[in-house]
């Protein structure tokens, strides 16, 4: 066992009294985080500064009926599919399947109207991990198949918050999961996004439309030349309002790789992702309309705001002929491990 063992308590009651659990990670450098059983929620992360100040670097909301009342997927689980269907419609063997359009009635976006985010887990601590399980029933929100999602979380000494996703399904079925988790390395009450520094090790994107689905049927693009090129640390001051969704491609899907560096010089927090994945969305808060956050912080599209790293599957991939398949069979076992390790 090298990570920390966690603790439970209680986070409130949902407005239908089901009762809500949170799990609290802290280690030796004075790194803590904590989840949530209701969407497999990130709600907190405590880091360090250069100078030794501890901030939550994590956007998020003070009670769980906050989480319950906005829909704004901050810190939670994403599931089935993460991100677009196109038309809100795929075939899997001749058959089409239409699933809930909660992006403009026309396209699903991030599991549906009742996503996993909105889900409540079953959780439990495993040593040094706490396991949640959602069981997504045949035909929950369109799509086929009974699905068994596991979500795992742990946190090392070494600053790394280590992110599992394991599942199963009854029939064939899309699944795509991640995390929506909102780093404002400031801290989630203070700061400009602009003033981050973000670097992507890929040189090649999938071009989005105007509704943030891929062109044709699965485009791939090289980046060198255009707001997309992040193959260098870049401010994002410079290319937020210009690439407010990108979604980039790597090699090597099931290996863990380093895919992204995200830093804050004033602080010296940094943040490196790693994923399994063979893709992975950078989102910034510029369209993010103004909300009230933890401990009376307002977040809103610059200011407070923050940036998603989300690994996953390629968007829309169950609609587009050139892009992988993301297909889950019965019998098989959909996996996935990202880390976030931080530093300061």
């Amino acid at each position: 066992m090298t990570g920390v063992v966690p603790s439970q308590d209680s986070f409130g009651t949902l407005k239908d009294g089901t009762q809500v659990s949170r799990f609290s990670f802290t280690n030796k450098n004075n790194v803590t985080v904590r989840v949530i059983n209701y969407g497999a929620t990130i709600t907190d992360i405590l880091l360090p500064d250069k100078n030794g100040t501890v901030e939550d670097i994590s956007l998020g909301f003070d009670s769980v009926q906050e989480y319950e009342s906005q829909h704004s997927y901050i810190g939670a689980a994403l599931g089935r599919v993460t991100e677009r269907i196109k038309g809100a419609k795929f075939e899997i063997d001749g058959v089409e399947y239409k699933v809930s359009a909660n992006d403009n009635n026309i396209h699903q976006v991030h599991g549906g109207t009742s996503g996993f985010d909105r889900k409540m887990f079953t959780a439990s601590i495993d040593d040094d991990t706490v396991v949640m399980k959602y069981v997504s029933p045949d035909g929950e929100e369109g799509f086929p198949g009974e699905v068994t999602a596991e979500f795992t979380f742990r946190l090392t000494e070494e600053n790394e918050l280590i992110l599992g996703y394991t599942a199963t399904t009854t029939k064939p079925t899309p699944v795509n999961l991640s995390n929506h988790v909102y780093f404002n390395l400031a801290s989630h009450g203070a700061g400009n996004v602009g003033d981050h520094i973000l670097t992507v090790n890929s040189c090649r994107h999938i071009p989005l439309d105007k509704e943030y689905i891929p062109l044709g049927d699965g485009t791939i693009s090289d980046v060198k030349g255009t707001p997309f090129d992040l193959t260098t640390p870049t401010q994002l001051r410079e290319r937020m309002k210009d690439v407010l969704v990108s979604n980039y491609v790597f090699e090597g899907h099931g290996k863990k790789k380093h895919v992204a560096k995200l830093e804050l010089p004033s602080t010296g927090r940094t943040v490196d992702c790693f994923t399994t994945e063979p893709c992975m969305e950078t989102y910034f808060s510029c369209a993010m309309r103004t909300m009230k956050g933890k401990n009376g912080a307002s977040y809103g599209a610059y200011e407070n705001g923050g940036i998603c790293l989300i690994p996953m599957q390629y968007t829309s991939a169950v609609n587009m002929p050139n892009f992988p398949n993301m297909i889950l069979q019965p019998g098989q076992t959909y996996t996935q491990t990202t880390s976030y390790k931080f530093g300061f």
